[in-house]
């Protein structure tokens, strides 16, 4: 049929507007702008067309009434809408096909202010409105069609869209509530299953959110967004198998980098920097990931004392991306570890003013300064750390000054400065470390021990 076509034809030349509009030049963004003023008009001359073809059809059913099967149509069970209404009903699912969202929400509107019973083009008008980010209007008619409507294809799908809306707004407790009463109305709801599962895992009610992935899963077995999302649920669980399982299957389905990404990071948590290596590598042939695949591998072959190849790797993402801040702090890392302090400091004293004042940046410029034996300047550093409300930027700047202290000779306050920092930060084993050289230095093995048995050393 004609309009299969055309509206084939349609689609094809709106994708590539989208495509290549934002990147074009000012004079080639006239013609792409010329272009979508054509496309525009032929929609409108052919909904007009279409009007008009509706009108004769609605003259030849009146004075031919025996040539239809009623003078009126049926679109929902038990409710009848004139035929006037329809038209408009079809020009706003035109309008709405062609995304055009703001011409859509006026024909609904005006189909339900003449039939405000009839619940599908409420959805219709709510659904113009949501795709506009209108969200207050858009969940007054939802809400609307779930307390009138007594079918349950309508209930589910008003429930479910009340749910998205909520998600948007920040919401995710009413989101759950909504999700859940979709569910309850159709158990065979994916999408449903889907939102309610992100929306435990994003408050982190991992526990909860496995469940609702997993009936995901039942009714859609391709769904690999729902696989990524069971994999970062165990991960939070650090139940590897499972993580690594789920990550594999989302990849088979998708081959997205961004699964490539996580894979690595599972790796290198795991601290099996060989298959870390691999994915980082993979990674390389996907340009919005090449910074984190350079930084990846430099890290990976350094924590593997391949000091050569981390060298190499840090170097080539740094020609390529010289201001990322990722590959700057391995970089500096990696020259401190060599006992190349002027090198290290060189790198820092590029980085912009503003940026030297994050946390972890001042972090690596008490380490730089330590080591070159800038004793005063640490200890200022770490006591503006110490002021801040993040515990680990706390964290970091008690042990900064028990470094410093340790550095200078003063035990007893470097090792309470390294317990202050484990306060601060429970998981983080380098305080407990330093913490055990100082009870070495002052002739307490015993004490050594105790904190080096809780580091796992292997």
């Amino acid at each position: 049929m004609f309009h299969k076509v055309w509206l084939q034809d349609m689609e094809e030349q709106l994708n590539e507007l989208k495509a290549n509009y934002p990147n074009s030049t000012v004079t080639e963004r006239a013609k792409w702008q010329k272009r979508f003023l054509e496309l525009k008009q032929a929609s409108h001359l052919l909904l007009e067309s279409w009007a008009k073809i509706e009108d004769k059809m609605a003259a030849i059913s009146t004075e031919f009434p025996e040539i239809a099967n009623d003078e009126e149509i049926e679109i929902e069970e038990e409710f009848w809408l004139h035929e006037s209404v329809v038209r408009q009903f079809r020009q706003g699912q035109g309008y709405y096909g062609l995304t055009m969202f703001r011409e859509a929400e006026g024909f609904f509107a005006d189909v339900v202010e003449e039939e405000p019973d009839f619940l599908l083009g409420r959805l219709y008008l709510g659904l113009s409105q949501f795709q506009r980010k209108d969200w207050d209007p858009a969940i007054h008619h939802f809400q609307l069609v779930a307390i009138t409507a007594t079918q349950a294809p309508f209930l589910a799908f008003a429930h479910h869209m009340i749910g998205c809306i909520r998600v948007n707004q920040k919401n995710e407790q009413a989101a759950i509530k909504a999700f859940v009463q979709a569910i309850e109305h159709d158990k065979e709801n994916a999408d449903a299953w889907f939102n309610l599962g992100a929306s435990y895992y994003r408050l982190q009610q991992y526990h909860d959110a496995i469940p609702a992935f997993y009936h995901a899963l039942a009714l859609n077995e391709h769904d690999w967004e729902a696989m990524y999302y069971l994999s970062s649920c165990y991960r939070h669980h650090k139940e590897w198998n499972s993580v690594t399982y789920w990550r594999l299957a989302s990849l088979e389905k998708t081959n997205h980098p961004q699964v490539m990404l996580s894979l690595a990071h599972d790796y290198e948590e795991m601290g099996q920097s060989d298959q870390a290596i691999i994915w980082y590598r993979k990674l390389l042939g996907h340009p919005e990931h090449k910074r984190a695949a350079y930084h990846g591998l430099a890290w990976n072959y350094w924590t593997q004392k391949n000091a050569k190849e981390a060298d190499l790797w840090v170097k080539k993402g740094l020609t390529l991306y010289p201001n990322d801040p990722d590959l700057l702090f391995t970089f500096m890392w990696i020259k401190l570890s060599e006992g190349n302090t002027k090198r290290a400091e060189k790198a820092y004293d590029t980085l912009p003013e503003k940026v030297k004042n994050e946390p972890i940046w001042q972090a690596m410029k008490m380490r730089i300064s330590t080591r070159a034996g800038k004793f005063d300047e640490v200890s200022n550093m770490a006591r503006d750390l110490i002021d801040q409300e993040k515990p680990m930027a706390q964290a970091m700047g008690y042990y900064h000054q028990g470094r410093s202290m340790l550095e200078t000779g003063k035990i007893p306050e470097a090792i309470e400065h390294f317990q202050l920092a484990r306060r601060k930060a429970i998981k983080w084993k380098e305080p407990l470390f330093y913490e055990g050289v100082c009870h070495l230095l002052e002739g307490r093995p015993e004490s050594t021990l105790a904190c080096w048995e809780q580091l796992n050393l292997t």
